[in-house]
């Protein structure tokens, strides 16, 4: 199984990794791999709206030419796409904005939508009481099914978890996502 992470938090060692890090301890107990990216870390320029990716004459991928194609061409060669990001005053946070926006190149109205069934997880953390933002997190998830992706788990994590302690449970359930993918 091969999965490609993408990580919108600029903390390179903050909660949506240390999830990460569980989940990929599943994978690689199933003889998996996990490469990870983050948004921080690559070249990444946010949507033009130019029209590129959806000229009916000439369909082409995103005419920018930066790592979100390298990124996404991976992700059409794995079984799985992770995306973890912290959830800032309500809201995915701005790289997780940048990198997500970049889907619009990749909808159903597209030729570039994933055709091969991948498997998706999506992480948000937050500090406020898991829960709190279940709506708003629903609503993000319909953006990577419109990609082609199908969804099969979400974690919603609050409280400021795992840094805050006590997260077992938060460890238990990313590490047996990682096994079942």
């Amino acid at each position: 199984m091969k999965a490609i992470t993408v990580i919108a938090s600029p903390r390179m060692e903050g909660n949506c990794r240390k999830i990460v890090d569980s989940i990929t301890e599943g994978i690689n107990e199933n003889n998996g791999e996990n490469k990870i990216y983050y948004v921080d870390k690559i070249d990444i320029k946010p949507c033009q709206a130019c029209g590129g990716c959806r000229n009916p004459e000439k369909p082409s991928k995103c005419v920018i030419n930066d790592d979100f194609r390298k990124i996404m061409d991976d992700v059409e060669d794995a079984d799985c796409f992770i995306f973890a990001s912290p959830n800032y005053f309500g809201e995915i946070n701005a790289q997780g904005h940048i990198f997500m926006d970049r889907f619009y190149s990749m909808t159903k109205n597209t030729s570039n939508q994933l055709k091969g069934n991948q498997k998706a997880v999506i992480v948000f953390t937050y500090g406020t009481p898991t829960g709190t933002y279940d709506e708003y997190i629903n609503s993000r998830v319909k953006i990577f099914e419109s990609i082609g992706l199908n969804v099969v788990e979400v974690m919603s994590v609050g409280g400021n978890k795992p840094s805050s302690g006590d997260s077992e449970d938060v460890y238990k359930k990313a590490r047996d996502i990682g096994l079942n993918l």
